[in-house]
């Protein structure tokens, strides 16, 4: 187990490079370290839950649940009582992906469509704010979703549109964040670029 773990980093790493060089957590001398306890555990809760009835169905009932919040436009009801709720029963990846894009798609919307912020506000994500909120809300969900298909051998999975979509929206979101933050100054991140990399929601792709 411990030998795939390691093998398991370099896909990881990969993905990790494509949002910025803080993408995991770092030890005092700077090296990447990675949370394998919780890895390891939704690993194994997975393989005890994946074929069990009861869970299975109560997954279904709370995914549907989360898409139903989701479109009468209450982001934080889908992520909570929907999708949040189903990687209880079973984590499955595509649930990890989509409470990533869940959560950048609630910070996005609290960002831009309040009615009180400023015009500029609305137009525009401070370049340091938009890099902490990914890392934050989007970034280990993903990572964990990776994760998971690279250990257990998911070859449906990797071969579905949510995974290929998630892998695009992660380097789109990666280049959107290195562009800026290489910049000098105090440049933000155009709102329309991030609706750009986010696209249509991830929880459309599944099912």
């Amino acid at each position: 187990m411990i030998k795939k773990l390691v093998y398991l980093a370099y896909p990881l790493l990969f993905f990790a490079a494509l949002f910025s060089a803080h993408a995991f957590e770092e030890d005092w001398n700077g090296d990447v370290v990675i949370n394998w306890m919780d890895f390891r555990k939704t690993l194994e809760i997975y393989k005890k839950t994946i074929n069990v009835r009861g869970n299975i169905e109560q997954a279904a009932e709370a995914e549907n649940r989360g898409k139903s919040y989701f479109l009468e436009g209450r982001y934080e009801q889908a992520y909570f009582l929907g999708y949040l709720n189903a990687i209880g029963y079973i984590p499955r990846p595509e649930y990890f992906f989509i409470i990533g894009d869940l959560n950048l798609r609630t910070t996005l919307s609290l960002h831009s469509d309040s009615p009180h912020a400023p015009l500029e506000y609305m137009a525009c994500w401070d370049k340091y704010q938009f890099a902490m909120d990914v890392n934050r809300d989007l970034e280990s969900d993903f990572q964990m979703a990776f994760g998971l298909v690279e250990e257990l051998n998911l070859t449906k999975t990797k071969e579905s549109k949510i995974y290929k979509q998630a892998m695009a929206n992660a380097s789109c979101l990666g280049r959107l964040t290195n562009k800026y933050l290489d910049k000098m100054g105090s440049q933000c991140v155009p709102i329309d670029q991030v609706k750009a990399c986010l696209g249509s929601p991830l929880l459309f792709l599944y099912h």
